[in-house]
C-alpha cells in the first residue's frame, strides 16, 4: 500500500508503530506485536506507522522487507507511513555529535571479552573508559554516561518499572565499534521524530525502554508511553517464537483464524466462531472492542504455532 501523507510529526495525534527487522518473515509472535500496537492506536482514531529496522545491514535478509509488507497487507493492516532506518543515518549521527559535544558520551576501546573478563557479567559495563578521555579512532565504540540511582517509569501493562543503571547496565553503547548506530539510539530518535505517542511491543524489549527514555531525556526530545505485552512460546520446545528460533511464517489462508488466536492471547474475547467470519469483520470487531487493560501482565501462553 502507498504511504499516506503526514504533514508533520508532532505528538498531537495518538501514534503507534510496529518495527520489524527485515531478517525473516513475520510469524505468530510478530502478529501479536503488530495487532496490539495497531489496535491501540486505531481505537483512539490515531495513526499507525511501520518502521523497518534495517540499520544493521549484516542482519538484513534480502526480500524480507517486501515479504513483511506483503504479509501485513494480506492480514488487513493499513499503515499511515513507512520508515526505513537505513535512510536516516545522518539524523543518528547528528544525535551522536550532540551527545559528544555536551559531554554525555565518550569513546571506548574495550572489547566484549575484556569487559567480560573484568565484570564476569554479560550485558553489563563497568564504565572503565568513562574518565580515560580517549581520542576518536577506528574500532572504538561510543557510550553514553549513565547516572547513579534509579530510573523509574510506568508501563501500561507491566506497571511500575525501575532501572538501577550502575547495578544492571552501566554506560551503554550508542554507536558500535563497526560504526553501526545502536538500537537504543535509533529507536529513541525515530520515536521522537515521528511523533510516536505510544510504544506497544513485546515484553522481551521491556529492558530497552529505560535506555531509550534516557536518551530522549538527554537530547531533550519527547517520550512516548510504553506497554509491553506477554510473549508467545512454542508448545513443544518452550522457546519464544522468533525469527531466530525459525518460527513458522504467518499463513495468509488462515489470516482470520490466526488473528482471532492472537486476540484471545491478548485478553480480548471475539465471539465464538468468529474465526470463520471474514477478516474485515474480525478487524471491525477488534477495533470496536479493543481494551488494553485486558491484556495479561505476565503471561506465557504456549502455542503449537
Amino acid at each position: 500500500m502507498k504511504n499516506k501523507a503526514l504533514p508533520n510529526y508532532t505528538q498531537t495525534i495518538p501514534t503507534g508503530r510496529f518495527a520489524p527487522s527485515p531478517s525473516g518473515e513475520l510469524h505468530l509472535g510478530s502478529l501479536v506485536a503488530a495487532t496490539a500496537s495497531y489496535l491501540n492506536a486505531k481505537k483512539q482514531q490515531g495513526r499507525w506507522l511501520v518502521r523497518i529496522d534495517d540499520i544493521d545491514g549484516l542482519r538484513v535478509k534480502p526480500g524480507s522487507e517486501a515479504a513483511i509488507l506483503r504479509t501485513l497487507t494480506d492480514f488487513g493492516f493499513e499503515w499511515d507511513h513507512l520508515i526505513r532506518q537505513s535512510e536516516r543515518l545522518p539524523v543518528y549521527q547528528d544525535a551522536i555529535n550532540t551527545l559528544l559535544h555536551t559531554g554525555y558520551a565518550y569513546y571506548c576501546d574495550c572489547s566484549r571479552s575484556a569487559v567480560l573478563s573484568r565484570t564476569n557479567r554479560i550485558g553489563y559495563y563497568d564504565n572503565y573508559c568513562r574518565h580515560r578521555k580517549l581520542a576518536p579512532k577506528k574500532q572504538q565504540s561510543i557510550r553514553v554516561t549513565t547516572p547513579n540511582g534509579n530510573w523509574s517509569w510506568h508501563d501500561e501493562i507491566q506497571l511500575a518499572q525501575q532501572t538501577d543503571w550502575q547495578a544492571t547496565l552501566g554506560d551503554f553503547i550508542v554507536q558500535r565499534s563497526d560504526d553501526v548506530f545502536a538500537y537504543h539510539l535509533a529507536c529513541a530518535i525515530d520515536d521522537s521524530d515521528f511523533g510516536v505517542t505510544e510504544v506497544v511491543r513485546g515484553a522481551d524489549l521491556l529492558d530497552a525502554s529505560a535506555p531509550q527514555q534516557y536518551l530522549q531525556h538527554l537530547l531533550q526530545r519527547s517520550t512516548p508511553y510504553y506497554a509491553h505485552h506477554p510473549l508467545l512460546f512454542d508448545a513443544q520446545s518452550g522457546i519464544k517464537l522468533s525469527k531466530a528460533s525459525h518460527a513458522q511464517p504467518l499463513n495468509k489462508s488462515k489470516a482470520t483464524a490466526q488473528l482471532c488466536e492472537v486476540l484471545h492471547f491478548l485478553g480480548q474475547t471475539p465471539p465464538t466462531g468468529y474465526e470463520k467470519n471474514s477478516l474485515s469483520d474480525c478487524w471491525l470487531w477488534a477495533k470496536q472492542h479493543w481494551d488494553i487493560t485486558k491484556v495479561p501482565t505476565n503471561h506465557t501462553t504456549l502455542t503449537s504455532n
